[in-house]
């Protein structure tokens, strides 16, 4: 896998070129739908993805950022290098952010909620949020605090792989658990596996350092700060839990609510199992 050069076959120079389409394609959802592909910018993430034992196919670097040395020694066996020239970098991303270092790998399967018959940790449950940059945040913070899983509701599951969350995330959506449900198959689920469902509310008496204590596994549920968490989830929930602000504050975002949660449950992540 020697570094490609000018007139070398690994060279993107146009977007005629046989390896163009695929990467244009793989920008948009029906894209990656149809390829089965997902896109992952930056050394840093690939890397991650790496860690987390994601197969890379290829590689591709633009311009003065050139593939290092680790990435090379890492790389999955078989995966090619290739050089884009940067006026073609430029027209492959057109509208969406420019990545000079990305590669290309299968999707992932996805994960349904079996896998919490596995998990012994917190899991982390996400109702109608949307915005990546919040996701990416609440996963580092999921996995910095010991949280076992996370579980995405009303997600389109090829969502999760969305170049935008994959950064946010700094690449370690990769190293969790992320499994994806409806509303309504998540409260079937409980009411079947007796599933202890927390949910934060500006209404609950109780705070969240009260549930520092609790030592058993909780699934906690945070919605959307405009609209917070159903009334579907919220009457399934057999505890609740608020964080204490100043009443000038009218609601926190839900990134910032989940950190403060989940430190409050770091010592039965980090030490009850």
């Amino acid at each position: 896998m020697d570094q490609p050069s000018a007139n070398n076959p690994f060279l993107v120079d146009s977007l005629n070129h046989p390896l163009a389409g695929p990467i244009r394609k793989l920008l948009t959802r029906e894209g990656r739908r149809e390829l089965d592909r997902i896109i992952i910018d930056d050394e840093e993430n690939i890397l991650q993805a790496l860690e987390a034992g994601i197969e890379i196919e290829s590689v591709y670097f633009s311009g003065d950022d050139k593939v290092s040395d680790m990435l090379r020694e890492k790389l999955t066996a078989g995966a090619t290098i290739h050089e884009v020239a940067k006026r073609t970098t430029k027209k492959l991303f057109e509208n969406d952010k420019l990545s000079r270092i990305f590669a290309i790998a299968e999707t992932p399967k996805p994960i349904g909620l079996e896998k919490l018959n596995t998990i012994t940790k917190d899991v982390v449950v996400l109702e109608d949020v949307s915005i990546s940059g919040n996701i990416g945040n609440i996963i580092r913070t999921s996995l910095a605090l010991g949280v076992g899983g996370m579980i995405l509701l009303n997600m389109d599951p090829l969502d999760i792989y969305d170049r935008r969350l994959i950064r946010a995330s700094r690449g370690y959506l990769f190293s969790l658990p992320v499994m994806t449900a409806t509303t309504s198959q998540l409260i079937e689920y409980c009411k079947q596996n007796d599933q202890t469902l927390l949910v934060t509310s500006a209404d609950a008496e109780k705070t969240v350092d009260t549930i520092a204590s609790i030592n058993e596994r909780l699934l906690i549920v945070f919605g959307s700060e405009k609209e917070g968490c159903s009334p579907e989830i919220e009457n399934a929930a057999s505890l609740k839990a608020r964080i204490p602000i100043n009443e000038k504050v009218e609601s926190l975002n839900v990134s910032a609510a989940a950190g403060i949660t989940l430190f409050a449950r770091r010592n039965f992540n980090h030490f009850g199992r």
